[in-house]
């Protein structure tokens, strides 16, 4: 069996929603998960993202992933949405595959046949459109002030490990009422991992897409198109 290599600790829940769907979808198909986990310095990675060092935070990366590959993982993910800044930096730096959640977010935004999305996450994958996986003529631009409620909100609950505690549930469910209701938002793009975790339990009461499953059925499938015994 072949292994999968992850980069956790970004934030810490994040990395654990990641190994928990993917050992959940292994169980479903009654298979063994191979699996290598690097836990990176969630600080340190914050720091290149803000400086928008892009081969700082790439070499970095590319360390922690070669790390991981000389471990025996035959590809590896990032599990969060902002190190992919510099996710052509890190494919340079590293020694194997690795599984690029920005493709995923526009290719499920296609699949869904979605035309204007709003996007929930830190402020910088929000001013970025994802880093520009979202094309700009579908995202509805949240103002700045709820630009910063929401970054500040999701950095708390990065940070600090917070799960769907019911103020933040009802900002992100008011927020989101209101951008369908006045601008016609077919789904919120949930463009941070803790956001996945935040839901995990009870999912939001409006539409979504959520990028961190999009990545974890891409890592899934990039196994299977190599590996005919592994679970689809």
């Amino acid at each position: 069996m072949k292994k999968i290599g992850l980069i956790g600790g970004l934030a810490f829940r994040a990395g654990i929603f990641y190994y928990e769907q993917l050992q959940q979808r292994f169980d479903d198909h009654d298979s063994p998960l191979e699996l290598v986990l690097q836990h990176a310095d969630v600080k340190k990675v914050l720091k290149f993202v803000e400086e928008d060092d892009r081969a700082g935070l790439g070499d970095y990366l590319g360390l922690l992933s070669n790390d991981l590959f000389a471990a025996g993982a035959d590809l590896v993910a990032v599990t969060a949405v902002a190190p992919h800044l510099a996710v052509r930096e890190l494919r340079h730096s590293a020694n194997g595959t690795i599984v690029n959640l920005l493709d995923c977010v526009s290719q499920g935004i296609t699949d869904a046949g979605l035309s204007r999305v709003a996007i929930f996450g830190n402020r910088m994958v929000i001013d970025t459109n994802i880093f520009g996986a979202v094309a700009d003529e579908t995202v509805v631009p949240l103002d700045s002030r709820i630009t910063q409620e929401v970054h500040d909100i999701y950095t708390d609950i990065a940070l600090n490990g917070k799960r769907g505690t019911q103020p933040e549930r009802d900002y992100f469910a008011d927020l989101a009422d209101d951008l369908v209701k006045r601008h016609e938002v077919q789904a919120v793009v949930l463009a941070g991992t803790d956001l996945s975790s935040f839901y995990a339990d009870e999912p939001p009461g409006f539409p979504v897409i959520d990028v961190a499953s999009l990545h974890i059925e891409q890592i899934v499938s990039d196994l299977t198109n190599e590996h005919d015994s592994l679970p689809v």
